[in-house]
């Protein structure tokens, strides 16, 4: 359960913290010495929560903590040396237990460099939207199978002896995805959280709270880490481009609108809107568009349009691509006036039964599940393009 990995990238665990949780972290470290037995880090995707809450163990953990107390709050954190650190570093520390196996620190770093701008393949190759539209290169897919993130009663079952034991320092249980613990799961974990056993520190994460059960909730403390400030964002993002040379932008006018028409899109979560902007897909919006229309009209054969994509895209990134458009129609026919400003929308087109558009988001998702059984991408490319063509 606890099978922590040897990392080899900087640690998340001492990550700068974003600009908008300095606030929450300067709340949280105030009350270190009565902090609750149990805390639930909860908010929409792409917020940094995840890194927030590694950061934040990093801290409880270290043998140097209350030294920090006194610094700002970008400098506060774990040490990053003393034996309880490097335990964390090479990912053996004995009082750190982790469910379930797909959130272990070396798979939140990814995910977390990702977002962050720690892009290597940007910092070699300046790209912008209408290049990597024009050029459009596919990579060799990933086969790795996606790891559950569903926590069974058999998990709280195992990490109980370890939330139980006694320790001379603090011991710490992160549940990530808590609210796709099963019913019988929360109720196993109830009873701890009804009893906590001092130094024991249990940190749930969810991106969607509502689904926790209220007993859950109600014997929780919640952390606030969603941004508050919408400038600090836009300086933060506007930054991690220039210093990262993410894309190209012509000037500080038109960085500025494509990053609040991410931030848009995001529904103001940072980290997705930077992933968004520096994705395969993002920059193909307008020729996916252009693409369904001539599919739509017969300009074009499905046959055609699914050679094109197989050597523009990879099928995952035209599967978010396909969704993203699809949900921004099903918008555009609800009345609701599109946030992407620059792509050229014809409304006589777009006028579709919503049931239709419901009808091939659910196709779509059919797919996806053949594609993680190893159906070829061809074949799934081809299935596509004739739906939307006949959408």
């Amino acid at each position: 359960m606890n099978q922590h990995t040897q990392q080899s990238q900087p640690s998340v665990y001492f990550a700068p913290i974003f600009p908008w949780q300095q606030q929450a972290w300067a709340r949280l470290l105030a009350r270190y010495d009565r902090l609750p037995h149990g805390l639930l880090f909860s908010g929409m995707q792409g917020i940094g929560k995840r890194a927030f809450v590694w950061r934040f163990v990093a801290w409880l953990l270290c043998e140097y903590r209350d030294q920090n107390l006194t610094k700002p709050a970008s400098e506060q954190g774990g040490c990053g040396h003393c034996q309880s650190c490097q335990w964390l570093t090479s990912g053996t520390h004995p009082d750190l237990q982790v469910l379930p196996v797909a959130s272990l620190p070396t798979e939140i770093e990814s995910q977390y460099a990702g977002m962050a701008g720690d892009n290597s393949k940007s910092k070699n190759k300046k790209t912008s939207a209408s290049e990597k539209a024009t050029k459009g290169t596919k990579s060799n897919k990933a086969t790795t199978p996606a790891l559950s993130t569903t926590i069974k009663i058999e998990d709280i079952r195992q990490l109980l002896p370890f939330i139980s034991q006694g320790s001379s320092g603090r011991r710490v249980c992160v549940i990530d995805n808590a609210d796709q613990m099963t019913v019988a799961a929360a109720n196993a974990l109830l009873k701890t959280l009804e009893e906590p056993r001092d130094g024991v520190h249990i940190l749930l994460i969810s991106d969607m709270p509502t689904r926790l059960l209220p007993t859950i909730k109600s014997r929780v403390q919640q952390v606030a880490v969603a941004p508050t400030a919408v400038q600090s964002v836009q300086a933060y993002l506007m930054q991690q481009v220039k210093t990262e040379a993410l894309f190209e932008y012509t000037d500080e006018s038109n960085l500025a609108q494509q990053i609040n028409q991410a931030l848009a899109l995001a529904n103001g979560a940072p980290l997705t809107a930077l992933k968004m902007l520096t994705s395969a897909w993002y920059g193909f919006r307008q020729i996916w568009l252009n693409a369904w229309m001539a599919l739509r009209s017969g300009r074009r054969s499905s046959i055609a349009a699914s050679d094109y994509w197989q050597k523009t895209l990879e099928i995952d990134d035209f599967i978010k691509l396909s969704e993203f458009m699809l949900m921004d129609i099903s918008r555009y026919n609800l009345g609701i006036a599109s946030l992407q400003r620059d792509v050229q929308f014809e409304p006589q087109l777009l006028q579709l039964p919503l049931e239709s558009i419901c009808a091939l988001l659910a196709e779509i998702d059919d797919i996806k599940l053949s594609c993680k059984q190893n159906v070829q991408d061809k074949i799934a490319y081809d299935h596509l393009m004739a739906s939307l063509a006949r959408l």
